[in-house]
């Protein structure tokens, strides 16, 4: 029988949550065993799995620091146990999310940077590649998106928050929440610096806040969390301009909630099917139907029942959906009804303070 974990980052350092805690997922019931846990690191905020290698990687987010860490571990496929690879400099601050290019081969760091401007060495993205044991090597590309290293000129504060190769792993689109930007570049190959694409960024109204960012599974849509102006937007995919093109925008919230929303996580259903996004303030999970063309219609909010859900997942199964309440409530556990895209809650619950991420890996 193959073996399924739930690998869960908790902020430890500013938080009461421990490190990487690792559950065994009973796929039939949704619950969740504890397996494992890793302590000897610090805020692993964001968390990316490659489960054909049986590897995960940690991004380490410490505001106080101008270098934060991206950290590699092997996993143990029978008990979900993680070993520490290697750790590599981030080359800029507040780390953030952590991206594969589609083979796996190169992971991108995002940096949200709240370090004092001028402070070094202050980029918003940096690329590495992924050795043969799963460590990674220095960072071998890097850039900026303002000051006096800027790739592209800006007056406004960057903060990267998240990095996504296209489908074709040609581009890399780099959500800079603070330019109000996606930055456009082409996918960059190891020894090769990170140049713009032909289309350089797509700009979004200011105060969106392009937060995360997943492509459908027919690749030719792009679904983009705006943070701050509590919306999600959808934009059609020229593989041969490594454009994206607005389609539609829709909020996250309901029209009659005044009280303060960010957005946080993006996630569609494996069958395209469905979109998700996790609203903090309004504590919910925004559902909308995905239409053939790619535009979506809202379907409605599920409580998160939790404060401020930072993170969900889907389970590999598509049936049931785990969200990581970082200010209060821990792991929620949703039943998932794959033909309507309903969330209902099993009223399981994780108490794990602090949960920042989940990734699952199936294994055997």
């Amino acid at each position: 029988m193959p073996n399924t974990f739930a690998f869960v980052g908790t902020q430890n350092r500013n938080g009461q949550g421990t490190g990487i805690s690792v559950y065994r997922f009973d796929s039939a019931t949704g619950d969740l065993t504890p397996a494992s846990e890793y302590l000897a690191i610090d805020n692993p905020g964001y968390l990316a799995i490659d489960e054909k290698r049986k590897r995960l990687y940690a991004a380490v987010e410490i505001p106080a620091w101008n270098e934060n860490m991206a950290v590699a571990f092997d996993i143990d496929p029978a008990t979900g146990e993680l070993s520490y690879i290697n750790m590599q400099s981030t080359l800029g601050n507040t780390t953030c999310h952590l991206g594969f290019d589609r083979p796996g081969s190169t992971i991108f760091a995002s940096n949200y940077t709240v370090a004092d401007l001028g402070e070094r060495p202050g980029n918003a993205i940096a690329a590495f590649s992924i050795r043969d044991d799963g460590g990674l090597d220095p960072a071998f590309a890097a850039a900026a998106h303002e000051g006096k290293s800027a790739i592209i000129a800006s007056e406004k504060r960057q903060h990267g928050h998240c990095a996504v190769a296209s489908p074709d792993n040609r581009y890399l689109f780099v959500c800079d929440l603070g330019l109000d930007r996606i930055i456009a570049y082409n996918l960059p190959k190891k020894g090769e610096g990170l140049t713009l694409a032909r289309a350089p960024f797509v700009q979004f109204p200011d105060g969106a806040g392009p937060r995360h960012m997943t492509f459908h599974p027919n690749g030719k849509i792009a679904y983009v969390i705006n943070e701050l102006n509590c919306t999600v937007s959808v934009f059609e995919y020229d593989a041969s301009q490594g454009e994206l093109k607005i389609l539609q925008t829709l909020p996250s919230i309901p029209d009659d909630f005044t009280d303060t929303n960010t957005c946080a996580e993006i996630a569609i259903s494996a069958d395209g099917k469905f979109l998700y996004g996790s609203n903090r303030g309004h504590n919910s999970i925004v559902s909308y139907a995905v239409a053939p063309s790619g535009e979506i219609s809202l379907v409605g909010w599920t409580p998160s029942q939790g404060i401020g859900p930072r993170n969900f997942t889907i389970d590999p199964s598509g049936e049931f959906m785990l969200v990581a309440n970082q200010k209060g409530g821990g792991i929620a556990i949703f039943k998932r009804d794959v033909s309507t895209g309903a969330l209902v809650d099993t009223g399981k619950r994780v108490d794990l303070p602090n949960p920042m991420r989940i990734v699952f890996g199936t294994f055997g």
